[in-house]
C-alpha cells in the first residue's frame, strides 16, 4: 500500500502504536520531518543535534550499520517496503533502533522503534512472571460454607488426581481424612465469619506418599472462600534435615563428653601407674621389690598402648578412613599366628585350645581386622579366666565361617548382655581396659559382611561367636575361572519383589550376566564372591546408610543405582546423601533403563 505524502499526519494513528515514532522523507529535496514526539518516544530528548536532511541523518547511522539502512532506504523509494535495524549514535552513546520503511508518493515514511526499550520490557517481563510464579499457587479450590467444591483453578500442566468435572460439586470430605477436613472446615467458616484470611499447613498421604500443603483461606463473599494450596514438601524436609543435623549435633556432643571423661579415666589409671613405680625405682635397692616395680611399669605400660591403639582404631573407623582390602585368606594360618602371640604369656592355669577343621579353608576376607577381632576376643577372655580351657574354633556353615572363642572364665550377667558390645560398656568397673573392644569387633565384623553373637554363663564361662561370608574352594575356583572366560558384565539386582526381578532379568540378561538376591545378607556376600561391576538395588535397601557403607567398605567404586516407587525427588536425596551413584524411579522404561545402566558400563 502507498500513501500520500501530504496526508501523512492523518495516518499517523494508524503508522503508531505505543512506542512508534514516525519520520519522513521527501525524495525529491532530501529533507526529513520528524513526527509524533519522535525523539522523546525514542529516548533521544537528549541528543542535542538532530538532523534536518537524510545525508545528516547518515552521519548518525552507525559506520557498520549505514550501507544496510541506504538498501533499505532505497527499496522503500522504489516502491518496496523494507525493514532494517541499525545503532543510532550520539555524542558518546548509542542505542539500538528498527525503522519499517513504507513507500509513498513523494517520498519515504519511517516507522522506528527502539529495540533496547523493547528487550528490557521482555527481561522485565520475564523477571515478573517468575516473581508471579513463585508466589502463585499451585492450585486453587473454591469452596462453599458447606465445604462443597465450587470450583478449582489449575495452572497450565499441572494434573490432579481427579478430572475437574469430578470435582466440581463434589463434597471436599470424600478427599481428605477426617483430621484435614476438620482444620479446614473451622478455618473456613471463621474466615467467613470474621473476613479475614486464614493459613494453615497439613499432610495428605496419597499411594504411599506423604504430600505436606499449605492453605491460605481468602473470604470471596459471604458463602464462598478461595483456598490457595502451595505445596511445601522441600520446606519441610529442609526443616526436617535440619533437625535431625541439630539432633545428631547434640547427640555426638554428649558421646565426645562422655568419652573424654571416661578415657580420661583410663588413660590416668596406668599412666600414674608408670609415673608413681619409676620414681620408686630410683630409691628401692631391694632386687624383688625393684623387679616387681619394672613388671608393674611394664604391664601398665601394655595398658597404655592398648588404650592409645583403640582410640586410633576406633577414631580411623568412625570417620571411614579405614580401608577394608579383601582377599583370598588362609583362615587356619591366621588363627594359628594369632594364638602364639598369646601362647607367649599365657598364665599356667589356663590352656588355650585351637580346633580347626581338616583340609585347608580360604575365605576372602581382610586378614589384617580378623586378626584384629580374634586378638580382642582371647584378650577378653584370658583376663575374665582365672583357670580353665579357652578355645578358639572355626567350622564351615553354609555360605559362612563361624569363629566362635569360648572361656571357662567367670561369666556375663544377663542384664549385660544386650549392652556388652556399646563403647564404654564393662562387666563392672574394676574390669581392665576401656570398654571400646568389642565396640571395635562388633563395628569391624558388620563391615566384612558378618554378624556377632555372645551367650553366657555367670560362673561357667562365655562363648563370643562371629560369622565371614565363605564359599568352598572348588565352587569359588570355578566361579572365577566363569568370570574369566566371559566378557560381558556382571550386574547384581538386590529386589524383593519377583515381578520386577523378572522384568529386570528380561531386560539385561541379553547383554549382561545377572546375579539375582532378596536379601541384605545374599548382597553384601555376593558382593565379595561374584564380583560386579555394577549395582541395582532396591530404595529399601538404599535408604540405610549401613547398608551403603558396607558396600562402600568392600568396593570404593562399584556404581550402585537405587530404585525407588515413591517420593522420587526425596528418595534421590537420601540415595546420594548415602553413597549412591544414581537413581531411577519406577515404572521405568526400557529404554530409560538400558541408558542408566550403559553409562556406567561403556
Amino acid at each position: 500500500m502507498e500513501y500520500n505524502l501530504s496526508v501523512i499526519d492523518n495516518l499517523l494513528p494508524v503508522l503508531t502504536s505505543g512506542n512508534t515514532a514516525v519520520w519522513v522523507c521527501n525524495t525529491a529535496t532530501g529533507q526529513i520531518e520528524f513526527k509524533n514526539d519522535f525523539f522523546g518516544i525514542l529516548g533521544l530528548a537528549n541528543c542535542e543535534v538532530k538532523p534536518l536532511s537524510l545525508s545528516e541523518l547518515h552521519r548518525f547511522v552507525h559506520a557498520d550499520d549505514i550501507q544496510k539502512f541506504k538498501q533499505a532506504f532505497a527499496e522503500a523509494s522504489s516502491g518496496k517496503s523494507a525493514t532494517v535495524a541499525y545503532r543510532y549514535c550520539f555524542g558518546n552513546k548509542q542505542i539500538h533502533l528498527e525503522s519499517k520503511f513504507l513507500p509513498c508518493v513523494g517520498g519515504v515514511v519511517a516507522c522506528t522503534k527502539n529495540t533496547d526499550s523493547a528487550m528490557l520490557l521482555l527481561r522485565l517481563e520475564k523477571q515478573y512472571k517468575t516473581v508471579v510464579n513463585s508466589m502463585f499457587p499451585n492450585f486453587i479450590w473454591v469452596f462453599d460454607y458447606d465445604f462443597f467444591i465450587v470450583d478449582v483453578i489449575l495452572p497450565d500442566g499441572l494434573k490432579l488426581f481427579h478430572s475437574r468435572e469430578e470435582l466440581i460439586g463434589a463434597d471436599a470430605r470424600n478427599f481428605y481424612s477426617p483430621e484435614v477436613n476438620e482444620l479446614l472446615i473451622s478455618n473456613i467458616r471463621e474466615s467467613l465469619k470474621n473476613n479475614q484470611w486464614r493459613e494453615i499447613e497439613y499432610y495428605i498421604d496419597l499411594f504411599g506418599t506423604r504430600y505436606f500443603y499449605q492453605s491460605r483461606i481468602v473470604p470471596v463473599d459471604e458463602n464462598k472462600v478461595f483456598c490457595l494450596c502451595f505445596e511445601i514438601g522441600d520446606r519441610v524436609r529442609r526443616m526436617d534435615e535440619l533437625l535431625a543435623q541439630r539432633q545428631r549435633a547434640e547427640e555426638s556432643d554428649i558421646v565426645k563428653n562422655v568419652f573424654i571423661e571416661n578415657i580420661s579415666h583410663e588413660i590416668r589409671t596406668p599412666l600414674n601407674a608408670i609415673i608413681g613405680f619409676s620414681n620408686f625405682l630410683l630409691d628401692e635397692e631391694d632386687p624383688l621389690k625393684r623387679q616387681n616395680y619394672i613388671d608393674i611399669v611394664r604391664n601398665s605400660n601394655a595398658s597404655l598402648q592398648n588404650i592409645v591403639n583403640d582410640i586410633l582404631v576406633l577414631s580411623r573407623l568412625d570417620a571411614r578412613m579405614t580401608e577394608f582390602n579383601f582377599e583370598d585368606t588362609d583362615i587356619a594360618s591366621l588363627i594359628i599366628d594369632v594364638a602364639e602371640i598369646f601362647l607367649q604369656d599365657l598364665k599356667p592355669q589356663i590352656r588355650l585350645s585351637i580346633d580347626i577343621p581338616d583340609g585347608e579353608i580360604h575365605a576372602p576376607t581382610d586378614a589384617v581386622f580378623v586378626k584384629t577381632v580374634l586378638s580382642n576376643l582371647i584378650s577378653n577372655a584370658i583376663k575374665n579366666t582365672e583357670k580353665g580351657t579357652i578355645t578358639v574354633k572355626v567350622e564351615k556353615c553354609d555360605e559362612y565361617l563361624i569363629f566362635s572363642i569360648t572361656d571357662t572364665g567367670r561369666g556375663i550377667p544377663e542384664d549385660k548382655l544386650d549392652v556388652i558390645f556399646d563403647r564404654f560398656e564393662k562387666i563392672d568397673r574394676f574390669t581392665q581396659g576401656t570398654g571400646l573392644g568389642l565396640s571395635i569387633c562388633k563395628f569391624i565384623v558388620d563391615r566384612l559382611g558378618g554378624h556377632f553373637k555372645v551367650t553366657s554363663k555367670v560362673g561357667e564361662g562365655s562363648v563370643f561367636s562371629f560369622n565371614i561370608p565363605y564359599r568352598n574352594l572348588a565352587s569359588t575356583t570355578e566361579n572365577q575361572e566363569n568370570i574369566n572366560s566371559s566378557k560381558r558384565k556382571k550386574i547384581l539386582v538386590s529386589e524383593k519383589s519377583e515381578d520386577t526381578l523378572i522384568f529386570l532379568r528380561e531386560i539385561l540378561s541379553k547383554n549382561y550376566d545377572i546375579v539375582e538376591v532378596t536379601d541384605d545378607e545374599k548382597m553384601i556376600n555376593s558382593l565379595i564372591f561374584d564380583n560386579p561391576n555394577l549395582m541395582l538395588i532396591d530404595m529399601e535397601v538404599a535408604s540405610e546408610k549401613e547398608n551403603i557403607e558396607k558396600i562402600r567398605t568392600i568396593s570404593a567404586t562399584i556404581p550402585i543405582i537405587a530404585m525407588t516407587s515413591s517420593d522420587y525427588y526425596h528418595d534421590q536425596r537420601r540415595a546420594f546423601e548415602n553413597g549412591c551413584t544414581d537413581v531411577i524411579a519406577k515404572p521405568f522404561s526400557v529404554s530409560k533403563l538400558q541408558e542408566v545402566v550403559m553409562a556406567f558400563l561403556k
